[in-house]
């Protein structure tokens, strides 16, 4: 979906209301229900990327995803042409390097440490899935991979979780919220490309999604089966927000 221009006009400050209604240009693909994973692989498929925050959680993360099928920078690395990925982990990076075999990968602050591999060439894509949510502050996070970024990637792809998620909606009437300890942050389509814009970065579409590969849909898991009808029938209830940015 892309926001509106009425939207884009609230979002530059031009105009202002305390009870907008954000509206969206709803695009055929957004009746498709998939994962974060069929998102991301499919766009990279046979193109340069940058994956930021390519670690995940520590060797134990990685170990545990990868005997689950759910690593993303196994899944962005089996398609892309080249996935260079980077990580403020050392100890993720050098499990990455010296015991799985990728080459591509350093660890490194992505905003001002020296990388001669990611400014010898041109990317297609860099990308920042799950990883704004934890920054402290993800206007200046933003601001400064667009003055490195600027003219060497065509296209940054930022996923966050869904405030709006069906999960979310379902725990709240339990009187609890359900969300990764180091996170800082929920956000909404509007609020995400608030965000952007206040960094100089101009978004150019969402796509809604689930956040892990889907399971089949099936009457013996009630629960996953009734969150799976209502995603599909209504994306804003999905629980992944992809934003696609132009850097200019």
């Amino acid at each position: 979906m892309r926001l509106t221009a009425e939207t884009f006009a609230y979002l530059r400050g031009e105009q202002f209301s305390n009870d907008l209604v954000a509206t969206f240009e709803q695009e055929p693909h957004d009746a498709v229900y998939e994962s974060r994973f069929d998102v991301l692989t499919r766009l990279v498929a046979g193109r340069q990327v940058i994956h930021v925050g390519c670690v995940d959680h520590g060797v134990a993360g990685i170990r545990k995803k990868m005997e689950r099928g759910r690593w993303l920078h196994e899944a962005l690395h089996g398609v892309a042409g080249r996935c260079f990925g980077v990580d403020l982990d050392a100890e993720g990076i050098r499990y990455m390097r010296d015991d799985l075999g990728y080459a591509d990968a350093a660890a490194l602050d992505v905003l001002v440490d020296p990388c001669e591999p990611l400014m010898e060439q041109q990317w297609d894509y860099l990308l920042l899935p799950e990883v704004l949510e934890h920054i402290g502050n993800p206007v200046d996070f933003l601001s400064g991979l667009r003055n490195r970024f600027r003219g060497r990637v065509g296209e940054l792809v930022v996923t966050v979780p869904n405030a709006f998620s069906r999960r979310n909606g379902r725990e709240a009437r339990r009187n609890v919220e359900r969300i990764n300890s180091d996170h800082r942050y929920w956000f909404t389509p509007y609020t995400l490309a608030k965000v952007a814009l206040d960094a100089g970065l101009t978004p150019r579409r969402f796509t809604l999604c689930h956040g892990s590969p889907l399971r089949r849909l099936s009457p013996l898991r009630p629960r996953g089966l009734m969150d799976g009808l209502q995603c599909r029938r209504h994306p804003m209830l999905r629980n992944c927000i992809a934003m696609h940015l132009d850097f200019e």
